[in-house]
């Protein structure tokens, strides 16, 4: 499809650009470069609404409890070196800050460092993801005016989520991100585990999810349902698209139409009104398709995208508990082997052997080894229940948090694009209305043209 729109394009593109610096609140920092604030509604109404979103975004079932941590993704900037940053605002009163506001300039590549040490940090969390690092859109140019706003709202509902989250809203490494000067986020970000590091992780929740015999049935469910989940989640998407990209077609053609008249009215002086109102007609259906379709991305496909990118997320989250589980059988299965081991020991039956006949001494080291062995298999048994089930305590609370934001997101997405359609057929009735009266009138009167001769 972005072959289709090279073509064809109604929108403004802006410069290409990345990368941001952090300004804490009366830090001249920010003051000695040069940037372009990027004016991404003209609406100061729309402007000053992330506040408000970040109460209905990022929360679990909570609204009714006093929130002591509001986080605010705004004011994208294009930097002059060629890259973009983002305003983080935080406003809190827990005691954990040393300063009840904060205001730092975030690079994408920041918040992604973000997740990934989360991720580290609560691997049996499910952590909410991040917009793609390219424009999952098909539409727009990257680092459009759209494209910023699109990934603008992605990021403030990701931080809005990471504050509400009971855990996770008080690691450390969110903290620094919503505190930190430039250079003291860089000197963090160093420290982080190397990319090695990630990849045996990932080895060992693939090998987990190959070694472990029977995931619970809860949990077996919960996977099911993810992945229908997100197949239902990918034809949304492929729907969408195709029917987005016919409108596109639409509006080259509206694009054609509306000169066509225009130049026929003056060829046709007794059908000038007639045909200036069939090009005022698609000028302002035209007009209104534009406004549909510049909502189409930002606030229906990268939302709906967003649960495909959580669904990724929550089999991440999955492995990692199956990784736990199937440590902790292993662990159970050589914990039997070994008591089975002392039982013939005691019996007399195992043991070592000098030349064929079994000895005291050999028996009584081979059964020292074994009570050594039963006895650290019993710490590690009980140490692995205990993280299994906090792994499967932490996964549960999180998935039923999810369902519930799930719930309140869908219903204001699909509130938002009905009532979007229905402006827009509303303004497409209007524009035809108006013309038809003029269209009708005209006929009228060349009835009694026609009856004057």
């Amino acid at each position: 499809m972005a072959d289709d729109m090279d073509t064809f394009n109604p929108f403004e593109k802006e410069d290409d650009g990345e990368e941001g610096e952090a300004v804490l609140p009366d830090s001249p920092a920010g003051a000695d470069k040069t940037v372009h604030s990027v004016d991404l509604d003209s609406s100061t109404l729309d402007q000053s609404a992330a506040f408000l979103e970040s109460f209905k975004m990022g929360g679990y079932d909570e609204m009714t409890q006093v929130k002591d941590l509001h986080v605010t993704v705004d004011d994208p900037e294009k930097h002059v070196g060629g890259y973009v940053s983002y305003n983080v605002t935080t406003k809190t009163t827990r005691g954990q800050f040393d300063h009840p506001e904060y205001s730092v300039r975030r690079r994408y590549q920041d918040f992604l460092w973000l997740r990934q040490r989360l991720e580290e940090s609560y691997p049996t969390h499910i952590v909410p993801p991040l917009p793609e690092k390219k424009s999952f859109s098909k539409h727009f140019d990257r680092f459009s005016t759209e494209f910023l706003r699109s990934r603008q709202i992605a990021l403030n509902k990701f931080v809005s989520r990471i504050a509400d989250h009971p855990v996770m809203s008080f690691n450390d490494n969110f903290h620094v991100f919503l505190t930190a000067k430039t250079w003291e986020l860089t000197s963090v970000k160093k420290q982080s585990p190397g990319l090695m590091s990630r990849m045996s992780d990932s080895m060992r929740n693939m090998a987990s999810s190959w070694m472990l015999k029977n995931r619970e049935p809860e949990f077996q469910e919960m996977a099911e349902y993810i992945k229908t989940f997100r197949e239902k989640m990918l034809v949304l998407e492929t729907i969408s698209d195709k029917i987005a990209k016919d409108r596109f077609d639409l509006l080259e053609v509206y694009t054609e139409y509306i000169p066509i008249f225009n130049l026929w009215a003056d060829a046709e002086s007794k059908l000038v009104d007639p045909l200036h109102a069939m090009a005022n007609a698609f000028d302002k259906n035209s007009s209104s398709l534009k406004t549909l379709l510049k909502a189409q991305d930002p606030r229906f496909m990268e939302p709906l995208h967003e649960y495909v990118l959580y669904t990724d997320a929550i089999k991440s989250t999955l492995k990692h508990r199956d990784t736990i589980q199937m440590e902790y059988e292993v662990t159970l299965e050589e914990l039997s082997r070994k008591k089975a081991e002392k039982e013939e020991l005691d019996k007399g039956t195992g043991g070592g052997r000098w030349f064929g006949k079994d000895t005291e001494q050999s028996r009584q080291d081979r059964r020292e080894r074994v009570d050594s062995n039963i006895e650290e298999l019993s710490k590690l048994a009980e140490s692995g229940s205990d993280r299994l089930e906090c792994a499967n305590v932490d996964l549960k609370a999180d998935i039923e948090r999810w369902h519930k934001n799930k719930i309140t997101d869908f219903r204001e997405l699909l509130t938002e694009y009905s009532e979007r359609h229905a402006n827009y057929y509303k303004e497409c009735l209007a524009a035809w209305q108006e013309a038809l009266k003029i269209v009708s009138g005209g006929k009228q009167d060349q009835e009694q043209d026609v009856e004057d001769v």
